[in-house]
């Protein structure tokens, strides 16, 4: 078992040191966390098999990738991350984590498109669990200036998943049939959780806060929302999350259509340029920001935003252009440019909130922002596909695209807004 509750009398900076025991606990949360995104992003690369099995429109694929995942995992998120303030947060993630895996197994056993759609709510049902409790989990492990780099590296989970599922579900589907997808990447996440429950244990809860005391729901809402670097991040963040949600789901059936790509061949080229160049992304946003905000918190947001911003003009050229070589090479910087904002943004919404709200805080941010982005974005983009068939053909998936460079390059400019109140805002969560 790792021991990870410090010695009685152990100050904040003394637990701020070093350690194998807390980066073994941030590698398995990273882990758990691509095998959320896994489990998400291999619907995305099944879309056309799917669709034709079904016999579905663009819509109702949009709803099973997007609102039908997200219906339970906004509704039941709030309550688990408050549970999660209170509770032991490695067991809610060990069970969320173990139930998730079980209903993607189940996806694969889908016999209409009303069992799939149960199965995807089960599984973010799930995952509405595990993000905030691990988020709440790393906070008490590093401190302040630390946390840019550790949730950078943690945010790294979103694009291995995403790399590991077009990859699987590309590979697979192509040689097995996407029933088999389904059961490849269920069945890992079932062991991983069982090693999480044995392997690791609770930190102190503000561990890296001089105090810490438990706060009742509307106290801690009302402080929330009165911070208004949380307020126009938490806007910011739901704009650029429904460009990373609706690429992740549409450029799979983008590289069918207009690129004409196998599907292990989509496996292929959406997992390297868009998977490891957004791991890239996340991995440099943590990093970069976690040394350059040290002297100006405002950092925290400007360099998000930067990127952001760059991200917008960058993947409308992808959309639009009618080389394979420079859509390939543009889809992988998008994905660089957007990825880097996830570890700052993550670190924010623990960073201006208190050692007691940090779950819920973190659950906010991730419920409000998936909602919106993995709810509205695929969704939005089958409806346009189909208003636009009829005019352009397949060739409507390229247009419906571009709402997505619109959304990242409003989220920058609402990241700068914030980035005026995060002095005083951090100031007001550490009094």
């Amino acid at each position: 078992m790792v021991d990870l509750a410090p010695q009685a009398g152990v100050q904040a900076e003394a637990a701020a040191r070093p350690s194998a025991r807390r980066y073994y606990v941030l590698g398995l949360l990273t882990i758990i966390y691509a095998l959320n995104f896994l489990d998400r992003t291999i619907f995305n690369v099944l879309i056309e098999p799917i669709k034709k099995e079904f016999t579905l429109s663009d819509t109702t694929m949009g709803l099973l990738a997007g609102f039908g995942f997200v219906l339970f995992y906004s509704l039941l998120g709030i309550p688990i991350a408050r549970m999660a303030d209170r509770m032991n947060r490695r067991n809610i993630v060990a069970v969320a984590f173990a139930f998730w895996s079980a209903m993607t197994y189940l996806c694969g056993m889908a016999s209409s498109v009303t069992t799939l759609a149960l199965a995807r709510i089960g599984v973010g049902l799930g995952e509405s669990a595990g993000t905030p409790a691990s988020q709440s989990l790393i906070a008490d492990l590093f401190d302040k200036n630390e946390r840019p780099r550790a949730l950078g590296i943690y945010a790294i989970g979103t694009y291995l998943g995403v790399f590991l599922g077009y990859f699987i579900g590309g590979y697979v589907n192509q040689h097995y049939g996407w029933r088999m997808a389904f059961f490849t990447a269920g069945l890992p996440g079932v062991a991983l959780a069982a090693i999480l429950w044995l392997t690791i244990s609770e930190p102190r809860r503000g561990a890296m806060a001089e105090t810490f005391k438990a706060e009742p729901i509307v106290p801690t809402l009302r402080f929330l929302f009165s911070q208004p670097s949380f307020v126009i991040v938490l806007v910011g963040f739901c704009l650029t999350t429904y460009t990373n949600y609706a690429t992740a789901v549409w450029i799979p059936p983008f590289l069918a259509r207009i690129h004409h790509l196998t599907s292990a061949e989509i496996g292929t080229y959406a997992g390297t340029f868009k998977g490891l160049a957004g791991m890239a992304g996340t991995l440099t946003g943590g990093l970069v920001v976690a040394r350059i905000s040290r002297r100006d918190d405002r950092w925290k947001l400007w360099a998000p935003a930067i990127m952001s911003g760059l991200a917008g003009p960058v993947f409308a050229l992808c959309m639009l252009t009618q080389s394979f070589t420079l859509m390939v090479a543009t889809l992988a910087l998008t994905s660089f440019l957007v990825g880097f904002h996830l570890g700052p943004i993550f670190a924010i919404a623990q960073t201006v909130a208190k050692p007691s709200m940090r779950a819920l805080a973190s659950a906010i941010v991730l419920l409000t922002a998936t909602c919106f982005g993995q709810g509205i974005g695929p969704l939005a983009v089958g409806m346009i596909n189909d208003a636009l068939k009829g005019n352009y053909g397949t060739d409507a998936v390229r247009y419906s695209l571009l709402s997505a460079a619109a959304t990242t390059t409003l989220g920058a400019l609402l990241f700068v807004c914030a980035a005026r109140a995060i002095r005083s805002d951090i100031a007001r969560a550490s009094s």
